[in-house]
């Protein structure tokens, strides 16, 4: 591929490039420049050669914003990525980057230090500020290999990491007499909640995936439970889709888990025959029941988020323990497991974490206790 100068007056140029023919057309690229006529030659044989390596990008006035949005609608709605992803990253883009000065920048104008401001300002949660920089590092690398831009001004940014202090699984946690004061409590509330509750806290599932559940996923009398599935979407036609890890995992339940569950499918069994013409039946395990049709869309059988909401809450205050996120079940089960000297790997294999040291890192502030546990032990071994 040529290019060309035309003088246009005082210290302004056009670069002109010919990209050859598309459609049976000659092709030519007008760029405005101003300088010396040595700097516009210069500036003209670097376009060319980028031109020539397949890497000449067309001038544009896109801004970030409208190419975030377009982006959004394209790559990430699905079912080109799960809906929670595209919800999270539409929060993302439209209560925050929308709201930032570097929305109306041009694409093309973009650079790193407008994206470092960005964050420095930005007064957000660790993880939630992780979820805005996936969001403009993956759709500013898309602008490159759409050749929108030449680089991607996301990459190699300066600035404050999030803090790796995990407080959440020590703030939102309970002991063990807690758990056992809320699950008497789950237990008053009936056969659904009294099942719910006592299953996240036995297996350290996530709200996503106890949501998924179908009871063909559990086996009540070898009292083994598989995830394999979690709830993307709910409503009249729910979504579904594979686990945060992409696995599945085969679970051992309690005897008096596996009891709840057994007398929860007998009453929802009940449920089902005694509305049989209205029963919208997923299969599911944990599924709307009359007290929870509250909006005219809402029928029975459908997928179920209200028991780790309001009734979480309300259960919560009836037991008198401290209040936490539906997500400290979780980290409950992961710390009472690792008090209770269940090794490590064991754990990370139980609730689905992707390997035991992302357990180690998150929940270090059990280790002392375990540790002591483990050299009295070993005392006691050595020497009697």
């Amino acid at each position: 591929m040529t290019g060309s100068l035309v003088h246009r007056g005082t210290n302004s140029w056009a670069l002109v490039i010919d990209l050859g023919r598309v459609a049976g057309k000659r092709k030519q690229q007008w760029i405005t420049f101003h300088g010396t006529k040595t700097e516009a030659g210069n500036k003209l044989a670097e376009l060319v050669g980028a031109a020539n390596h397949g890497e000449f990008v067309e001038p544009s006035k896109l801004t970030l914003i409208d190419y975030l949005r377009a982006w959004l609608e394209k790559s990430v709605k699905p079912p080109m990525r799960r809906p929670a992803t595209y919800r999270s990253y539409c929060t993302a883009i439209e209560h925050h980057v929308a709201h930032a000065p570097l929305a109306n920048i041009p694409l093309q104008k973009l650079r790193g230090s407008d994206i470092e401001r960005y964050f420095a300002n930005l007064k957000l949660a660790p993880g939630t500020i992780q979820i805005h920089n996936a969001v403009l590092h993956r759709a500013l690398r898309k602008a490159v290999k759409d050749r929108l831009i030449s680089v991607n001004p996301a990459t190699d940014l300066e600035r404050q990491r999030p803090s790796t202090d995990h407080t959440a699984a020590r703030e939102h946690c309970w002991t063990a007499q807690e758990a056992q004061r809320f699950l008497a409590a789950a237990r008053t509330a009936g056969e659904q909640p009294a099942a719910f509750f006592a299953l996240a806290l036995d297996t350290g599932a996530r709200k996503s995936e106890l949501a998924g559940l179908l009871w063909s996923d559990v086996d009540l009398d070898s009292d083994v439970l598989t995830i394999t599935r979690q709830l993307d979407q709910a409503g009249v036609e729910p979504v579904f889709g594979v686990t945060k890890t992409g696995r599945s995992r085969a679970l051992s339940l309690g005897a008096e888990t596996v009891t709840l569950l057994r007398a929860h499918k007998r009453h929802q069994a009940e449920l089902k025959m005694a509305n049989r013409g209205v029963y919208q039946d997923f299969g599911l395990m944990f599924a709307k029941e009359p007290e929870d049709c509250v909006t005219p869309l809402a029928a029975l059988g459908q997928p179920l988020c209200t028991l780790a909401e309001k009734r979480f809450k309300r259960l919560i205050k009836q037991a008198g323990v401290k209040d936490i996120k539906f997500h400290g079940l979780r980290h409950t089960c992961i710390t009472l497991m690792l008090a209770a000297g269940v090794p490590v790997h064991v754990v990370a294999a139980r609730v689905g974490h992707s390997n035991a040291t992302m357990t180690l890192s998150v929940y270090a502030h059990v280790m002392p206790s375990m540790q002591a546990d483990a050299a009295a032990r070993l005392g006691a071994l050595l020497h009697g």
